[in-house]
């Protein structure tokens, strides 16, 4: 391609279902000159902890709990968990994915995708499949350079 490719990885359902696989799989697709965004509901340093213990590498790391904090939108409720509007939330990742031009995105959640006009594949932790739409599967626990190439063919199509 005549530009870098820019994957979006959710990290919960996603990353941290498959950690060793996409330990290699970012290595590998940062090595070829593509950029990894890691979009998660956070919170951001418990998810940086976990990508640095599991040597998973990324250009970019994006919380939406942090981010809507930031803003004073995010309420911390007594036992610790967070709460923010949910149509807030569950359109969040597919505003980054758009505004930061991510070309794929790869989530666990079937809600998240209504919201996206980015490609948007659909994981299964349990398969390793991911799901562009009905001819478009991805295999993620086969070989990593040939996920990439598939990846890479169905953006240039």
């Amino acid at each position: 391609m005549s530009r870098e490719i820019r994957i979006g990885l959710d990290f919960h359902g996603v990353i941290n279902s498959n950690p060793d696989y996409f330990k290699a799989f970012t290595q590998e697709a940062i090595g070829r000159g593509w950029k990894i965004y890691i979009i998660t509901g956070g919170p951001y340093e418990k998810v940086a902890t976990y990508l640095r213990e599991h040597k998973i590498e990324y250009n970019h790391l994006f919380a939406i709990f942090d981010y809507y904090q930031e803003q004073g939108l995010a309420e911390i409720r007594a036992d610790g968990e967070f709460k923010i509007e949910k149509a807030l939330w569950d359109k969040t990742k597919a505003t980054y994915c758009r505004e930061h031009k991510i070309d794929i995105h790869i989530d666990d959640s079937k809600e998240y995708k209504k919201s996206f006009s980015t490609p948007y594949c659909r994981y299964d932790a349990t398969t390793h499949e991911c799901f562009l739409d009905v001819e478009h599967k991805l295999d993620l626990s086969k070989s990593i350079s040939a996920t990439l190439d598939k990846i890479e063919k169905f953006l240039k199509e």
